[in-house]
């Protein structure tokens, strides 16, 4: 069977090539034609201090994507995610499936475009980043769980995916670890606005009353059973904040996908999708600041998050 990756930057290249390695069929698609004639001309290289291999892999841009894909990994930006989907919408096999390995809540467009019964998703923690094109960074290994999304269980397909992707595992609540994600990302998205690496906006006594109370602001909207991973406890947020800096003070990637967007690759985030999903006033005060230095009226410093703090703090001070 054949497993097509549609992204094949910081996570699709880092699964992807270590599934490649592992002797599965993969294809890898990226919209980068640069990057992908690197991977065709010299192989996929994955850096780091996880371990570092070369796998030669085919690779392809969206225009030379086969007419039949049997097996999709989405692993693109959520912004591109209905791009994504209409790669797939008249090439997915009638028996074949989808899995989403994206940040955020990101399904409905590959529902829309292929049908509920065909879409998978994940949770995946671990930490990369793109550096070049052929060339992707590992910084640690996290928690990887791929379920089914309509609370069937742990199906041959959930399998037959933990299978092929490394470190995955399966789970019979894959949304309730995405809503895990979606509180630790919220913390991820105040500490993207400062220039702290991401242990030091997690640890930092000042700031950990707003880290707590945007996590509660997300949590309050979780819709299932939020689970727990590497060190984050939805029913101990404050022992999380010490437990997730210990968890990123030992990976090699040290800032955020976020702050990369805005300060290195200097590209539109996700923000805009993340402020679809997630309600509540200091979420809304995040974006706005991300929507200021994605246009140039701010600048990561962490005189932000001073701010974001404050605004917290006077929040609580009204109730």
């Amino acid at each position: 069977m054949r497993y097509v990756f549609i992204g094949a930057g910081a996570i699709g290249g880092t699964l992807g090539a270590h599934a490649a390695r592992a002797g599965h069929d993969i294809l890898l698609c990226d919209a980068a034609a640069d990057h992908v004639a690197a991977i065709n001309e010299r192989g996929l290289e994955i850096t780091g201090p996880v371990e570092g291999f070369t796998v030669q892999v085919p690779a392809v841009t969206p225009d030379q994507l086969p007419d039949r894909i049997d097996r999709a990994i989405v692993a693109v930006k959520s912004l591109h995610t209905p791009a994504a989907a209409e790669l797939l919408r008249d090439r997915l096999a009638s028996d074949g499936f989808v899995l989403s390995v994206q940040n955020g809540l990101t399904a409905h467009h590959l529902i829309d475009a292929v049908g509920e019964e065909r879409v998978l998703s994940s949770f995946v923690n671990t930490g990369a980043d793109y550096l070049e094109p052929g060339k992707v960074i590992q910084g640690n290994v996290g928690t990887f769980r791929i379920g089914e999304l309509g609370g069937v269980g742990i199906t041959d397909r959930v399998r037959e995916l933990v299978s092929v992707l490394p470190y995955a595992q399966a789970t019979d609540n894959v949304l309730g670890y995405l809503w895990g994600k979606e509180a630790y990302g919220a913390m991820l998205w105040a500490g993207a606005v400062s220039d702290l690496e991401i242990a030091d906006t997690l640890d930092t006594p000042r700031y950990r009353p707003l880290m707590v109370a945007l996590a509660e602001e997300v949590l309050s909207q979780a819709p299932v059973k939020v689970e727990s991973f590497d060190g984050f406890e939805p029913d101990d947020l404050d022992g999380s904040l010490d437990r997730l800096a210990v968890f990123n003070r030992n990976s090699a990637k040290k800032y955020s996908g976020i702050y990369r967007d805005l300060v290195v690759r200097k590209r539109k985030t996700e923000i805009d999708e993340q402020l679809a999903a997630l309600k509540g006033p200091i979420f809304a005060k995040v974006g706005e600041m991300i929507h200021d230095i994605e246009e140039g009226r701010r600048v990561n410093t962490a005189a932000n998050l001073d701010e974001l703090a404050d605004y917290a703090a006077s929040l609580k001070t009204v109730a």
